[in-house]
């Protein structure tokens, strides 16, 4: 990526600067110097004293660390793959089996495993396990069949992983920081081991996919979302922080159940909770750094937008819920208008829901018209939208609606029946967002086939048991004609002798590509552009073959290359509008070759 002139005369000035201090920040981290400071300091410090999870970051030399405590660090342990020379320098010679095994020949005995596997939650406790013992092998086995992986350790199995978490929980990964925690929550992130965290996923359980209220057991689904950033964009892991925030939960099954892992409390709300919220911000920032990544995921409806609105001017934050899905929905309707031949400005959208997901789209679609020379209020015009009580509609008694759905709120009579509303509008795109599984019936989507050529139907819900739609039925209610996407994977589709492979809107195909542009650029605060952007760079690259297949995205081994253009655009964007750090830009862009070249050594 060619740099402008002026950007790398900041570039320049910027690391005079840092090779100024470079002393000062190497003296620093040496163990020496913290073992200077007291007895105390001397014997953590010591060489003798030290175990293996001491190894953080890049801050501590592999060298440091002899012995059975190399093979028990996940970051350091090579499986059978360490050489003759390296067992005796390492100390580790005769504590592992005679046999030399390459990171290939390894691979290839994961493949094995994990397909002698036939629920897919064993295989999902399979690949934990690899990552607890060997994290280069699980990343480089991860990004290499990410296509046969990525329905494992993301939808729709992390959504069963979570509601199991209390049984399958093993070992520590990521930070809980409870609501008894508040006044102290700066200390607990300092317990975290890692001092240059540059991107955190946070959740605090109360909406998990489409299972709802998880608690604490919504950690999976941030250590998930953490590991595709690292398999997808190449940043290294320890760079990447998962955290649960513990507010309790409003589920009682899950207060039941001997087996739950979180406070057993109802959830805390109103001020305490946003106070809450703010203390934890603010120590993010006071032990990260002000450009420090923060993905809000997950969190129940009445809280995503106003958290978005609340932070996104004062940190570097962005909801995944409303803005990653925004985008992946986007690029498959920008895809989409190379086969209905249409400009997104001629659809009439309809959608199945009007939560965090649909708002989030639908703000983007208006975003996109925009772009494209439509005024805004003609633009939300074009969006009609349905929530539990019916149509979106101005007559709607005061306080049901909040501030956003009312931009998309008709001043039409009340309707409450999906069918009728769908005959009444005749949308050319409906989109599903509801968590209702089935509520695309038959009768919905021969409608749509009667009213549009090739109808553009997205069911969106995960997991899989919550799509409004499947595919075989998408397809066989429209002869064939349904252009299709899902948010949880479907099988391949045969009718009429032609086979469909229906493309899933993932958002993966967004947030790892949007983070590592962020990164790289030191971004401070994330705009909707970027997310435009991503949506734009996604659809350019589904091919025309993919468009034959029957599928709006490209493969998802595609998908790496996928992050690496959007992370370029991504940091265009920031050059443009002033809002990167030079310096960052400057180490990022060198770093991640070097953390592509991590995956596969």
């Amino acid at each position: 990526m060619k740099l402008p002139e002026r950007l790398l005369a900041k570039i320049v000035k910027d690391s005079e600067s840092l090779h100024g201090n470079l002393s000062k920040i190497c003296a620093a981290s040496r163990p020496a110097a913290a073992a200077a400071a007291s007895p105390v300091a001397r014997q953590i410090t010591s060489t003798d004293s030290r175990h293996f999870h001491d190894v953080v970051g890049d801050v501590v030399c592999p060298s440091g660390v002899r012995g059975i405590d190399h093979l028990r660090d996940p970051r350091l342990n090579k499986g059978l793959a360490f050489t003759l020379e390296e067992r005796q320098t390492l100390g580790i010679h005769g504590l592992q089996p005679a046999r030399f095994k390459t990171q290939e020949e390894q691979l290839e005995l994961c493949k094995i495993a994990v397909s002698r596997y036939t629920e897919p939650l064993n295989k999902y406790l399979y690949l934990v396990d690899l990552q607890d013992r060997n994290e280069r092998l699980f990343y480089r086995f991860l990004a290499e069949n990410i296509e046969h992986l990525m329905p494992i350790v993301y939808t729709p199995t992390v959504g069963l992983a979570c509601q199991r978490f209390g049984l399958i929980y093993r070992r520590p990964r990521g930070l809980f920081i409870s609501f008894n925690d508040r006044g102290y929550v700066f200390d607990v992130i300092k317990n975290w081991p890692e001092s240059d965290v540059r991107a955190i996923c946070v959740t605090d359980g109360e909406r998990i996919l489409g299972l709802g209220d998880l608690g604490a057991n919504g950690m999976g689904i941030c250590v998930g979302k953490l590991a595709l950033y690292t398999a997808l964009a190449g940043i290294k892991p320890h760079r990447c922080l998962p955290i649960l925030l513990d507010v309790g939960t409003n589920n009682i099954d899950l207060l039941e159940d001997p087996l739950y892992v979180g406070l057993r409390q109802k959830r805390i709300v109103g001020k305490e909770y946003d106070d809450f919220l703010d203390e934890f911000m603010q120590a993010i920032v006071k032990r990260y750094g002000q450009n420090t990544l923060i993905q809000f995921e997950d969190f129940g409806n009445h809280n995503a937008f106003r958290f978005l609105d609340r932070y996104r001017d004062s940190y570097c934050t962005f909801n995944d819920d409303i803005q990653g899905t925004a985008s992946v929905a986007l690029a498959g309707i920008y895809a989409s208008t190379r086969i209905t031949g249409k400009s997104i400005t001629d659809y009439t959208f309809m959608f199945a829901g009007a939560g965090e997901a649909a708002i989030g789209i639908a703000d983007l679609i208006v975003n996109a018209m925009v772009a494209e020379g439509v005024p805004k209020e003609e633009a939300r015009q074009k969006i009609w939208m349905t929530d539990i009580n019916g149509l979106l509609t101005t007559t709607r008694q005061e306080g049901s609606l909040s501030d956003h759905q009312k931009n998309y709120a008709k001043e039409v009579a009340p309707m409450k029946n999906l069918q009728e509303i769908v005959e009444k509008v005749k949308p050319n795109v409906l989109i599903g967002a509801s968590a209702a599984a089935g509520i695309f019936t038959p009768e919905i989507l021969r409608l749509m086939a009667t009213n549009n050529e090739r109808p553009v139907v997205f069911a969106l819900s995960n997991p899989t048991h919550k799509a409004e739609c499947t595919a075989e039925q998408a397809y066989t209610n429209t002869e064939g004609r349904v252009i299709f996407s899902s948010g949880s994977p479907f099988p391949p589709v045969e009718y009429n002798g032609k086979t469909y492979n229906p493309g899933q809107g993932n958002n993966a195909y967004i947030f790892p590509g949007v983070a590592l542009g962020v990164i790289t650029t030191g971004t401070h605060h994330i705009s909707d552009d970027m997310f435009l952007i991503a949506a734009r760079e996604l659809a350019n690259f589904v091919d025309q073959s993919d468009l034959d297949r029957g599928s709006l995205y490209p493969s998802l081994n595609a998908v790496r290359e996928v992050s690496m253009r959007i992370a370029e655009s991504v940091t265009k964007c920031a050059y443009d509008k002033g809002a990167f750090s030079g310096i960052y830009m400057y180490l990022y862009c060198f770093c991640i070759d070097v953390n592509m070249f991590y995956l596969f050594n």
